[in-house]
């Protein structure tokens, strides 16, 4: 498979999946208004946002930025715009899941993908901070993530 075909292949099934999370989110919200959408949102978090953190606190913030990179190579475009021993900035200029969820007018669903980021990595490692003042999903033209030792 080509790098174009595996792309394409991620693609499609990334906008599957949207398109059903959507379609699932939207009937609740019809049949049960925001409390129905407030519950499919939390049950899609899973308690990302209240549960324990388990992460290892010896976990290094460059492993988990370069497992980032390895992760986001097909369906973002982004650069590393500080990468300091105890920084890493990046610089998103394309969201395969923005695109999406915007197409289907969905951003508010889109969100909660948005939403796992920082319960991610203080999962990941506890002592490891996250700050995000821009966002593709908003409609900006970047999405600007910073990772950090906590002091």
């Amino acid at each position: 498979m080509t790098p174009k075909e595996y792309e394409d292949k991620i693609r499609g099934l990334a906008n599957s999946y949207v398109y059903s999370l959507v379609a699932v989110v939207r009937a609740v919200e019809k049949q049960y208004g925001k409390e129905g959408k407030e519950l499919a949102r939390r049950a899609y978090m899973g308690n990302r946002e209240t549960r324990p953190k388990v992460g290892d606190p010896s976990a290094d913030l460059h492993e988990f930025c370069d497992n980032l990179d390895r992760g986001c190579r097909v369906t973002h475009q982004f650069v590393r715009v500080v990468d300091e021993p105890n920084r890493v900035k990046y610089s998103f200029t394309k969201c395969m899941w923005a695109e999406a969820f915007s197409s289907l007018n969905a951003t508010d669903i889109g969100h909660w993908f948005c939403d796992t980021d920082e319960p991610s990595i203080k999962a990941y490692n506890p002592r490891l901070g996250f700050k995000r003042t821009k966002t593709l999903m908003d409609g900006d033209k970047v999405c600007d993530h910073e990772f950090y030792v906590v002091r």
